[in-house]
C-alpha cells in the first residue's frame, strides 16, 4: 500500500481520540479496519477516500488470494 498520512494507533487511543475533542480535516478522526486503528485527522477528505480505497483493495487481495488456489 502507498504511503498515507494515517497513522496506526492502538484502541485504546482510538477511544480516546473518539471521545475528546479534536479538529480534523475532514469528518471522520479514526478508521478501523479488521482491528487496525488508524488516526486520520490530519487527512484531507480526498486523500481519507483514497487510503480507506486502498484498505478495500489490500483485504481484496487477501481474500482473492485466498479464493484462487492452485489445481
Amino acid at each position: 500500500m502507498r504511503y498515507h498520512k494515517a497513522v496506526p494507533i492502538t484502541r485504546p487511543e482510538a477511544d480516546f481520540l473518539i471521545s475528546t475533542p479534536s479538529e480534523s480535516l475532514n469528518e471522520c478522526v479514526v478508521v478501523e479496519d479488521d482491528g487496525h486503528w488508524y488516526d486520520v485527522r490530519r487527512m484531507t477528505e480526498r486523500e481519507l477516500t483514497d487510503f480507506v480505497d486502498a484498505l478495500h483493495r489490500a483485504r481484496l487481495a487477501i481474500i482473492e488470494a485466498g479464493t484462487n488456489a492452485p489445481h
